[in-house]
């Protein structure tokens, strides 16, 4: 039996986080594995009423389970100042070492006229795995306010970028290791090396990993030039490794390569320890109770979860050929990857209803 401390969040986070609990059950029946579902709040509105972004019974919950399973967090700003629900993600990242943040960018095929891309790009097919430093950086909150106690009242703001060699080692170690166990060939460092220090001590241990993986192909790119040559020709890349706040930008540019913000799941993975499952998109606040939103992201992540934290391959394969045969099919579609609007396209439910159908079908 897996445990599984589930945080549905905030806005559409309970409503995708459903559609994902309604695969992992189909997951159970089809393969005889049992899910114990601990719930764990976490997010804006559990702050409106107690204070805190987790309270400790969260905590707690997470500290019991096996891996945890993230909807989304943040409430619309004229409830809550943006910043304070989001704490809950990197607490957690914190709290359990989860140091590699994990994204796949797969366009499935069905999705392909709803890319920025021209079809001769298409064909070339778009598969990449980011790979970001999650626990590093600028997002790790060093830094503070000078003359002030807060944003408002203060004269400035610093936010310190800090790698650290063991740091950067493990998280460039770990893409190597993932190119290498998924049998991609290539592997792409993005940095800022021409201006910032931080970038340069990178590079310099980047170059120095490398040597340890001779059949891997590697090169190094400035972030400004990789966010046009990854649009230009995202086929190139396979592995892409970088810190955290380039790679949380990053992320989400190439995400419309996918069709939707909708399609991309994310791991905040502790290699040998705890790690953290969600979608990547927000909380989408206008969207929340609609019934609308796209749970595919979810779903996948979901998936990982299967795969990374409890080696259950033949299950994360069949929930990804389900997906991959629904898309396929057209049939069912949410809003933001179809021609409809919200209300005229495929629901929430009725996205994760179609997968569940197609996985009983599959198996």
């Amino acid at each position: 039996m897996y445990k599984v401390a589930v945080v549905k969040g905030d806005g559409i986070g309970p409503e995708v986080i459903g559609e994902g609990l309604k695969v992992l059950n189909a997951v159970s029946e089809i393969f005889g594995i049992e899910f114990d579902f601990i719930d764990a709040e976490a997010g804006g509105e559990v702050y409106l009423r107690t204070g805190e972004v987790i309270p400790d019974s969260s905590w707690d919950s997470m500290r019991e389970a096996d891996a945890i399973y993230f909807g989304a967090v943040g409430l619309d700003p004229s409830r809550l100042q943006p910043g304070i629900a989001e704490r809950a993600i990197l607490e957690i990242r914190s709290a359990f070492d989860e140091y590699v943040n994990l994204r796949p960018t797969k366009l499935f095929h069905g999705l392909e006229e709803f890319t920025p891309l021209r079809k001769d790009i298409i064909q070339k097919g778009v598969d990449m795995l980011i790979v970001r430093e999650n626990t590093e950086g600028l997002y790790c909150r060093h830094g503070g306010i000078l003359r002030g106690e807060t944003e408002e009242g203060g004269d400035a703001a610093t936010n310190v970028m800090v790698y650290t060699r063991k740091g950067v080692e493990r998280i460039l170690r770990y893409a190597f290791d993932l190119a290498r166990r998924t049998g991609r060939e290539r592997v792409a460092s993005i940095d800022k090396a021409n201006v910032l220090v931080c970038s340069r001590f990178w590079r310099s241990i980047f170059e120095r990993e490398s040597s340890r993986y001779p059949e891997i192909q590697t090169e190094n790119a400035y972030v400004d030039a990789f966010c046009q040559w990854v649009i230009r020709n995202p086929s190139r890349y396979q592995v892409v490794v970088t810190e955290n706040l380039f790679g949380d930008i990053i992320s989400d540019l190439v995400a419309p390569l996918a069709g939707s913000l909708g399609m991309m799941p994310g791991g905040n993975i502790s290699p040998g320890g705890k790690s953290m499952f969600e979608p990547i998109h927000g909380s989408a606040p206008k969207h929340a109770g609609k019934n609308v939103a796209n749970p595919i992201a979810s779903i996948l992540a979901a998936k990982m979860m299967l795969e990374e934290a409890f080696n259950e391959g033949e299950a994360a394969m069949l929930v990804e050929r389900a997906v991959e045969e629904v898309i396929k099919e057209g049939k069912v579609r949410t809003y933001d990857i179809s021609n409809k609007g919200p209300g005229e396209a495929a629901s929430t439910s009725q996205m994760g209803d179609a997968i569940v159908k197609k996985m009983r079908v599959l198996s």
